[in-house]
């Protein structure tokens, strides 16, 4: 990948890790993530907390030994001279969690500290050896030509380390790490107005705010942005790479992200298989293959990273950018995860064990992109603008039952509704003139009608809002095994949509409308977003959260019998 020389501005902050601003400058066209890398080396690499600058070059450097990249592995070692007696104790930790992480238990957490690491260091050192990853991720993508001689001076681990790997599963976390934050720390309301609540992974770092900070400006800047790969495609990576690494955690969490985005389990567990779904494009599945290719060293790699392969699919130098930062991201994660043995968040779909570290040769499946229908109410809007009010008649009839059940969404009751509906459509009979065609009418549409309830609701309650949320910052989410049709567990269907009608009137406002434009009235994610006059990814962080929590409110009634006893063992 191309690029010019990285600004000095960030120089200072990277030195002596000569490689970073040529990768930075193959990064050029997404300031964004660059932004994100900057703020993680400053608050992992150049802060000495718990290690030294010279431990935690020696880690850099080990990591670096491991990927084998004469790219990342051009460091300057002179910070690393007069090496204490612990530091082999250091770089053998770092070698067991940088080329065999699925294979890192907490024995090897237990060996550093017999060494004289307390757990602030171990921490650190996790941190330290999980930005490497990242690092090494893009130089080994982003800068296969590299132009500097290895000169790590740590060689790679010997065969007769390798042959000695024994698994052992065991529990975490493994440090004493979990703190309470600071009164003024506002990076758990990002987590859970894009999570729905805050992960374990980062719940076990919060000794360092600043390093917990910085991640989560990465997960905004680099996975949560939409405005060159889509959020879904992100996730698949996500997935798709922790899979290839073994890290159960990761499949956990983000295949229960995108079933709440509305992907099903089983299009998850296929991505994790690397059997793609049939509907899936032939882009996104070269999308996936190539970037399983940049999964960390256990991982059996089926050839290298081939930018060309994607180019060929119509992928633009920036989205190609932007997917290998992700997979740097996602190997950042992992190794977090392997690292601290932070518990999964949900009850796994599927435990992984260094066994699963294979690729899968499934044959691809092609698709045609899915075009996108014209609106059919045009010729209608159209007549009556032209002076035909029965014409308006007729877009009565095709959208009153999608006004009405907006509205009893956010009134909570019918009678309120009905008077609400005539009102809607009498605004926009009045105003229809003013209708340009820029969305669809019954996006138009519904946005009226939202405004309209909004506006009644605000009278009725003043301190219920779509904007502000009082009740729901201590939510999270606990019961959310997959529901199955069981006919002697489950309610009958008229029962069952009663509770679900009434869990969804439960809901905070703004999750309230967002859940029933997507989910009952089926608008699609744009129609949504521009109906509440919020952006994709706003709306979309929205819709997650409330579906997070009407799976909450309604799993009880849903969820099978074991489940639910496996549920309780986990509070």
């Amino acid at each position: 990948m191309g690029g010019n020389a990285a600004s000095p501005a960030y120089s200072a902050q990277v030195a002596p890790y000569s490689f970073v601003p040529k990768v930075f400058a193959a990064q050029q066209a997404l300031a964004r993530a660059i932004q994100a890398e900057q703020r993680l080396i400053q608050a992992i690499a150049t802060q000495e907390g718990g290690l030294s600058r010279r431990h935690k070059d020696c880690l850099f450097r080990t990591v670096a030994s491991a990927w084998q990249n004469d790219c990342c592995r051009a460091i300057d070692p002179g910070t690393s001279s007069n090496q204490s007696e612990n530091d082999s104790a250091l770089v053998a930790f770092a070698q067991k969690l940088a080329r065999y992480a699925p294979w890192f238990s907490r024995r090897d957490v237990e060996a550093l500290k017999a060494a004289g690491f307390d757990d602030p260091a171990v921490l650190e050192a996790v941190q330290t050896i999980a930005l490497s990853q990242m690092l090494c991720t893009l130089a080994y993508a982003l800068c296969p030509d590299a132009e500097w001689q290895p000169a790590s001076g740590i060689p790679p681990a010997s065969p007769s380390f390798a042959a000695n790997l024994e698994y052992t599963e065991t529990l975490g976390p493994y440090l004493q790490t979990r703190v309470a934050p600071a009164s003024g720390f506002r990076v758990g309301a990002l987590f859970r107005e894009h999570f729905g609540f805050v992960p374990n992974i980062f719940a076990e770092q919060m000794l360092r705010p600043d390093v917990v900070e910085a991640e989560a400006e990465a997960l905004e800047q680099i996975l949560i942005a939409e405005d060159v790969l889509s959020r879904i495609r992100k996730e698949n990576i996500l997935l798709a790479i922790s899979a290839a690494n073994g890290n159960t955690y990761f499949v956990a969490v983000h295949g229960q992200m995108l079933s709440v985005l509305g992907v099903s389990a089983e299009h998850s567990d296929q991505v994790v298989q690397g059997e793609y779904p049939p509907d899936m494009s032939a882009a996104d599945v070269a999308l996936l293959n190539e970037v399983r290719k940049l999964a960390l060293p256990a991982a059996v790699s089926p050839g290298k990273f081939d930018p060309g392969a994607l180019q060929a699919h119509g992928f633009t130098e920036v989205q190609i950018v932007e997917a290998v930062t992700m997979a740097a991201l996602t190997n950042f994660l992992n190794t977090l995860q392997f690292g601290l043995g932070a518990a999964p968040d949900f009850p796994p779909r599927r435990i992984f064990s260094p066994k699963d570290l294979h690729r899968s040769a499934a044959p691809s499946r092609l698709t045609f992109d899915e075009t996108r229908p014209e609106d059919a109410d045009v010729p209608f809007v159209a007549r009556v603008q032209n002076g035909d009010r029965d014409a308006f008649e007729d877009l009565v009839r095709r959208h009153s039952r999608r006004v009405f059940s907006t509205l009893a969404g956010i009134l909570g009751g019918t009678d309120d509704a009905r008077d609400a509906t005539q009102e809607v459509f009498l605004k926009a009979f009045e105003n229809i003139s003013k209708f340009e065609g820029r969305s669809k009418f019954s996006t138009w549409l519904i946005s009226v009608a939202i405004n309209t309830g909004t506006d009644l609701l605000r009278q009725r309650r003043p301190s219920e809002s779509l904007d502000e949320v009082a009740d729901d910052e201590g939510f999270r989410p606990r019961q959310i095994q997959s529901w199955a049709e069981n006919p002697e567990q489950l309610l009958a269907a008229s029962e069952r949509n009663d509770l679900v009608r009434e869990a969804v009137l439960r809901l905070p406002p703004k999750y309230r409308v967002a859940v029933l434009l997507r989910d009952i009235n089926q608008l699609s994610t744009e129609q949504a977003a521009a109906a509440l006059g919020l952006s994709i990814p706003a709306l979309k962080a929205r819709l997650l959260r409330g579906r997070l929590m009407l799976r909450e409110s309604l799993a009880p009634h849903f969820i099978r019998t074991e489940n639910r006893s496996s549920n309780a063992q986990l509070r």
